[in-house]
């Protein structure tokens, strides 16, 4: 069996338009599909979610998260994703949706800085701007699958809303065996 580990963190968010920020995460192998299970969380959380913090201080939200999991496959189909949605909460601890985004893990071992490019559902109506500017309530998906997955993706009116910065490394072993190939960074 192939063996990918994914350690890492979560390092903040930056260029939202609200301060107080925090970060609900996952990872999502096999396309999200249940009927063909051919990857093995073996250790650590597929998801979570961070802390608030507050960019009042600086130009970036910092969680500092932790990231580490260990899976197993037999094949590199379903590829894991890395997903994310930023919320931002008021002073009345009520929380708003900042902005949806997605990566894929890379596939060679390394060290990797990612920059994960957010985005929310554009208002479509009169009343939805007015919401939003007033109220910070801004659209969201029904189905927050849609963020990642290659559906009805293109269909959407988005607009840009910030960027959260990941520090990942992959570590591979095993997929020699199972007659993959992978290169290493400047090979």
């Amino acid at each position: 069996m192939a063996e990918l580990h994914v350690v890492g963190r979560i390092v903040g968010g930056l260029e939202f338009d609200e301060e107080a920020l925090f970060c609900k995460w996952g990872l999502v192998t096999d396309d999200g599909r249940t009927d063909a299970k051919r990857w093995n969380l073996l250790e650590g959380q597929a998801s979570g979610q961070t802390q608030v913090d507050t960019s009042k201080d600086g130009p970036m939200c910092v969680w500092s998260h932790p990231i580490d999991v260990h899976y197993s496959t037999t094949t590199i189909h379903g590829w894991p994703k890395f997903h994310l949605e930023v919320w931002s909460q008021d002073t009345f601890g009520r929380n708003f949706l900042a902005g949806y985004g997605f990566c894929h893990v890379p596939t060679t071992p390394g060290t990797y800085e990612l920059d994960v490019h957010c985005w929310r559902p554009k208002p479509q109506s009169w009343m939805e701007h007015v919401s939003g500017f007033f109220l910070g309530a801004y659209p969201q998906l029904k189905n927050s699958d849609l963020a990642w997955r290659q559906d009805d993706r293109y269909r959407l009116a988005t607009v840009a809303t910030g960027v959260v910065k990941l520090h990942m490394n992959v570590i591979t072993m095993g997929f020699e065996k199972q007659g993959i190939q992978q290169r290493t960074e400047g090979h």
